[in-house]
């Protein structure tokens, strides 16, 4: 035992001239133990040296309150004995973990190193962190774990994000290589962030040929004279490696002509024309299309951000004419092909109306003619054949599509929309099964799909595949209440992989640690923001709230009740009011219990990067699908999320958000079906914002959310 195990176990009282004595000797003993541990390697005769290196920096923290007892008061009963179990008993455990024999002296050496860093990190400000430190402390158990048992690679995949922000840990690992280019597919923009962590390691090369092959338009973004990344690339002899370092030196960075290196790389365009077709919208968009329905094409990760982009140009522009004649409306997409009418779709799903996916879908299915929709889907490689089932069954269209099919074919496509989930690196696919449950009401649909599940959760668990077992297991409890028989049988496995309620928030959640519940709202420049942003600060003109205009940015603060600090730029100061209240908290140490997206689908990601431990509440102003989602609860695993199927209006955001603010301010706990039925009833009298009022989803309705947060905690509570 240390002694600073020691000193926790037994509770001694020290006196405060000790007490400084001693705090002067730990930091004398820290730097000495940091001389001797730089210099040193980790043989037998060392062993111990690290390890007492990390117990003074325990010992630093135990301190920082004036008391060396073994905790850290946090001036918060529940925060301080939290704190304890995160500093003190968890590191202890991974301690205990990094010594096993396992570990030859050199991984030993590595871990140790990497959670001394992160011990580092705390400090009078940071302490109060806890959350952010057990996320941390706990994914590093879990690999350690995981390592001893060998299937790291398979931790690491669960959690890519995380796993890549704590590259530095397990960059020593074997198989991090096929991780990374694993990686790439899904963070690219991670993967090249940190080169600098394996950028000695004989892997290094090929880890940036594959990612740049696979985001040939996140890497150009280092193509500048004397960057790591660029010189290394310049050493490789991959023909699609050079060909994308041929592309910079002709037409620099601008060029499109990087997401069309499948068709370059086969011979089937030059360079030059790559890059005049990216010039073209509608023959880009085509171009793409084609090479998207390849199986494994290049540049996929580039493809599928740039569909994205530029399906949604076409849809926003059929989206505001949703009052002219459909004559007029659809006129300049009339000579699309079918494939090119389902691409659109697939790629919008997060803004297209309603009315804009019957005009497209009502296209599709004329121009595709007799062709069956099980062989329509096949040949464009099946390519989020899942995202279209969902937005069939929930536009009701889904039983049209499935007449073009014989009834084996029918069988067969709802068997695989259902099937092969465990095989995805994230959970977008199940999410999407989920998703699609509830809108889908033909009781021959819902019979393949119960039976497929079914199926599915039995192979796994013979087989002992967890992940497997998790996700059917999860998906199970969307048939207990479908009256088709058999029904105890799926009430038995779905109370075992139980999906929690969410119909409820506790106040007391809401607040920081000086009992302040702060919002941060973010507004973006574009054609919508002036009017969202002046409806907003309309909203809470209201005897109970105070709003201070600061120039680029507004302060709104609840006179009574509870304190409620609302921080919210105005949308022309895009950045330089970001900025300024970024800073606020920065300075003060301040986390956002609530935040608000505002703006654009496309700059959702923009607020989401900002998303922080401490987030209670995120309302995606916007319109949210799974990866959105998926980037939140990665950022604040306990985050309650509000999103809308489609696009968000400022006439359901504004009442909502002030209906939270004021049920905040009450000291009440949140009740969600309560808060929505509110909301229904001052939305309702205006058809057009009712309208759009019941594509948003309420947090105890969100499948997705729920189904993503359920499958993260029982991964990390099996680990």
């Amino acid at each position: 035992m240390t002694e600073r195990a020691a000193i926790r176990d037994n509770g001694r009282s020290k006196c405060t001239a000790h007490l400084i004595f001693r705090w002067s000797l730990s930091f004398f003993c820290l730097a000495l133990c940091q001389q001797l541990f730089a210099g040193s390697g980790a043989g037998a005769g060392n062993a111990k040296r690290p390890a007492d290196y990390i117990d003074y920096m325990q010992q630093k923290i135990d301190l920082m309150d004036g008391k060396e007892d073994g905790k850290v008061d946090l001036h918060d009963s529940a925060l301080t004995a939290y704190a304890g179990q995160v500093y003190f008993v968890l590191v202890d455990s991974i301690q205990k973990l990094i010594g096993n024999r396992v570990f030859d002296s050199n991984r030993q050496k590595n871990y140790r190193d990497n959670l001394y860093q992160q011990l580092q990190k705390v400090n009078a400000s940071s302490v109060y962190d806890v959350k952010k430190f057990d996320n941390i402390f706990r994914f590093m158990a879990g690999e350690l774990n995981a390592a001893l048992q060998n299937r790291l690679y398979d931790f690491l995949k669960i959690n890519i994000t995380s796993s890549l922000n704590s590259l530095s840990f397990i960059r020593n690992e074997q198989g991090m290589d096929s991780f990374l280019v694993l990686a790439a597919y899904y963070r690219p923009d991670l993967v090249f962030s940190n080169y600098n962590l394996y950028a000695g390691k004989n892997y290094s090369l090929h880890v940036l040929e594959e990612a740049s092959k696979i985001a040939p338009v996140t890497v150009k973004r280092y193509f500048n004279a004397g960057n790591p990344i660029y010189e290394r690339l310049k050493t490789s002899n991959d023909t699609a490696v050079k060909i994308i370092l041929r592309i910079k030196e002709n037409y620099e960075r601008k060029s499109n002509a990087y997401t069309l290196l499948d068709a370059i790389v086969n011979g089937e365009i030059t360079i030059e024309k790559a890059d005049a077709i990216g010039k073209e919208p509608e023959k880009y968009l085509l171009e793409m299309i084609k090479i998207r329905s390849k199986k494994n094409p290049l540049a996929v990760h580039s493809l599928e951000s740039e569909l994205a982009i530029y399906s949604l140009k076409f849809i926003r522009v059929l989206n505001d004419m949703h009052n002219d004649p459909d004559s007029k409306r659809f006129a300049s997409i009339e000579q699309l092909s079918a494939r090119e009418y389902y691409t659109l779709i697939v790629y919008s799903q997060e803004e297209i109306f309603t009315s804009t996916f019957n005009g497209l879908f009502k296209r599709m299915m004329v121009k595709a003619g007799e062709e069956s929709g099980f062989d329509f889907l096949k040949d464009l490689g099946d390519n989020k054949f899942r995202t279209f089932i969902k937005m069939c069954a929930g536009f009701g269209k889904l039983e049209d599509f499935l007449k073009t099919m014989n009834p084996l074919q029918q069988q067969m496509l709802m068997a695989k929309f259902a099937s092969g989930l465990e095989q995805y690196n994230d959970l977008s696919q199940a999410v999407e099964v989920a998703d699609a449950f509830s809108s889908i009401t033909d009781s021959l649909v819902l019979r393949i799909l119960r039976s497929e599940i079914r199926y599915q959760y039995v192979k796994f668990k013979t087989t002992n595949n967890q992940r497997g077992q998790a996700i059917y297991g999860l998906l199970s409890n969307l048939f207990v209440e479908k009256k088709l028989g058999g029904s105890d049988w799926f009430s038995s496995v779905s109370s075992e992989y139980k999906l929690p309620p969410f119909d409820r928030l506790a106040n007391n959640r809401l607040f920081g640690r000086d009992s302040i519940d702060r919002w941060l709202i973010y507004f973006y420049d574009d054609e919508d923001g002036d009017a969202s942003f002046a409806t907003f600060i309309k909203t809470f003109t209201d005897p109970n709230w105070i709003i201070t205009d600061l120039g680029s940015y507004v302060i709104i603060k609840s006179k009574t009740g509870k304190p409620v600090n609302i921080y919210a730029n105005k949308p022309k100061h895009e950045y330089d009011g970001q900025d300024s209240v970024e800073k606020i908290f920065a300075a003060n140490n301040y986390e956002p219990n609530v935040m608000v997206h505002r703006g654009h689908s496309y700059y959702a990601y923009k607020t989401i990067e900002k998303v922080k431990d401490d987030t209670r509440i995120f309302v995606l102003g916007s319109c949210g699908g799974y990866h959105s989602i998926s980037g939140i609860i990665d950022r604040s695993p306990e985050a309650v999320i509000i999103s809308s199927k489609q696009i968000g209006t400022m006439y359901v955001n504004n009442p909502m958000l002030k209906l939270l603010a004021d049920n905040i301010n009450s000291g009440q706990d949140i009740e969600w079906q309560k808060l929505w039925d509110a909301l229904e009833a001052k939305v309702k009298p205006n058809p057009r914002a009712y309208e759009r009022f019941l594509d948003y989803i309420p947090p105890q309705k969100n499948l997705g959310a729920i189904f993503i947060k359920t499958y993260n905690k029982m991964m990390e509570e099996g680990s």
